[in-house]
């Protein structure tokens, strides 16, 4: 890997085949149950495990794989212990029909015993979009509040 993006990107000691990680990725799009890839959060605040993905992209360019994930919300540490189970597949230790079954088993220790969590370096979040219903003031609000002008 290129010195300059050790902090940018995760680096895989093993030779990844994307075409079995996209199989994979295929996977998580959806509504689904999400709880096998959850970490413990350290609140009380309780979470549904329902979570809907639009698209999980593996792409490859170059010596890079890049992974693309879209949903509308993720639980704490979710994307990671996917990626973590799709280098897995990756390294084709495992096959990509491995992620409906953990999916399934609704229990993070079925994740556990094929896949550690992967590292955060080379995780951005790119974009967030909200729907424009949900940006809109409650009803009855004042003219002005928010820090905004309504209409």
């Amino acid at each position: 890997m290129d010195p300059f993006h050790t902090n940018y990107a995760y680096h895989s000691a093993h030779k990844l085949n994307p075409h079995a990680m996209q199989e994979a990725a295929n996977h998580f799009v959806g509504v689904h149950d999400f709880s096998s890839f959850a970490n413990a959060v350290h609140n009380d605040r309780v979470r549904s495990p329902i979570k809907k993905i639009s698209r999980f992209d593996v792409t490859k360019m170059d010596a890079i794989i890049q992974l693309e994930v879209e949903g509308t919300g993720f639980l704490y540490r979710q994307v990671r212990n996917m990626v973590a189970l799709l280098i897995q597949v990756g390294r084709e230790g495992l096959p990509p029909e491995i992620v409906p079954r953990i999916i399934a088993a609704k229990d993070r220790k079925e994740l556990a015993k094929v896949a550690l969590s992967a590292p955060p370096h080379g995780l951005y979040l790119m974009s967030v979009n909200y729907d424009k219903e949900i940006l809109k003031p409650p009803v009855g609000s004042p003219p002005v509040s928010f820090g905004r002008t309504h209409q």
